[in-house]
């Protein structure tokens, strides 16, 4: 069977999603449509990458001329951008619309806009076959905007994760401990929540240090970096998880996410995490925070309190189990048989 995957962008957690899907499912054969595809090299499984043109119009076109060229199976479409490139007019194959989290569920959205984005939704649902999603809470956004064949197809930790957590044994704690975010800083990622968590740690007294790996906005990286947060800069993925797996915490600032592989891949390297409190973590055992201050506190409980630590590090582990490898692998071949009537990918 052959897919092809259609991105917006090639990079963050969608670039690390398609490389895995790729890389778990070699019974499909998988090419890729996006902006960016030269950061591909050495990471997905790929029979060929295409770049995406300037222009909406331009990206529409430039979908259905590759369908034509590569005739797939189906065609997989990642995040909101490529949901309306691949179904604003009607593709002669099936596809696949994964969201990767809804746009409409961003806070503080504008109520027009809001109510404009979920009416886009479901307006395009019609040209789609199967909505792939990645957690209860997102199945349930789904469902209520009318989608019918419904898939769960979870993200899972990252290769450069797992190949670190095979290594990584007896770790020395840093003086003072680290707690670490990862992402492009964005508003999504809520940088001003994680840079007055670090404020406040510092207020208190509880000899944290707090970095950042990634960059992004200029305005936003200041106010990280006005806070006394380390921001390290772009990383290779590799180079990422293993600054990660050197800190003591992990704590994710986003203010809403489908589901971040960043928050698998500490679990899976064995860090003790702590998330805010939005309704992509609803259903996980992981510690959850509501304010800058809580997650200042939760984050010198993981590493002053041996029994919060183990709980957080155990609560970790109980999410890799759940979202794992053969989960995904299941997932998408479920996606695809049902998109395309019950077809096996061989």
């Amino acid at each position: 069977m052959r897919i092809l995957h259609v991105a917006d962008r090639y990079s963050g957690g969608v670039g690390r999603a398609i490389d895995r899907m790729t890389e778990l499912v070699p019974e499909a054969e998988h090419h890729l449509l996006s902006s960016g595809v030269g950061r591909t090299q050495g990471h997905g499984v790929y029979a060929s990458t295409a770049g995406l043109p300037d222009g909406f119009v331009a990206r529409v076109r430039a979908v259905h001329q590759i369908v034509d060229e590569i005739a797939p199976d189906v065609v997989h479409a990642h995040s909101g951008p490529a949901g309306m490139y691949t179904r604003v007019r009607r593709l002669p194959v099936p596809v696949v619309y994964q969201p990767h989290c809804y746009y409409f569920e961003r806070p503080r959205l504008p109520g027009p806009v809001r109510h404009g984005a979920r009416a886009l939704e479901r307006a395009l649902a019609a040209n789609g076959s199967v909505v792939a999603v990645v957690s209860p809470r997102e199945e349930r956004v789904a469902r209520s905007l009318g989608m019918r064949n419904i898939v769960r197809v979870p993200n899972v930790p990252s290769s450069a994760a797992v190949r670190e957590a095979a290594t990584r044994s007896g770790v020395v704690a840093t003086n003072p401990r680290t707690v670490t975010m990862a992402g492009r800083i964005v508003a999504q990622k809520d940088p001003q929540f994680f840079a007055e968590a670090a404020r406040l740690a510092r207020r208190f007294d509880l000899d944290l240090h707090f970095r950042w790996l990634g960059d992004g906005e200029e305005t936003l990286v200041r106010t990280l970096t006005d806070r006394g947060v380390e921001v390290t800069g772009r990383l290779t993925v590799d180079d990422g998880v293993r600054r990660m797996a050197a800190s003591d915490v992990y704590l994710h600032s986003a203010a809403y996410e489908g589901f971040p592989i960043s928050v698998l891949d500490a679990a899976r390297v064995g860090l003790p995490t702590v998330v805010r409190d939005i309704p992509a973590f609803e259903g996980t055992r992981l510690t959850v925070v509501e304010s800058p201050a809580e997650a200042a506190f939760a984050a010198h409980a993981a590493v002053e309190d041996p029994e919060q630590r183990l709980h957080m590090v155990e609560s970790g582990d109980w999410l890799v189990g759940a979202m794992d490898e053969s989960a995904l692998h299941d997932g998408v071949l479920e996606a695809y048989a049902t998109a395309t009537g019950g077809a096996r990918v061989v």
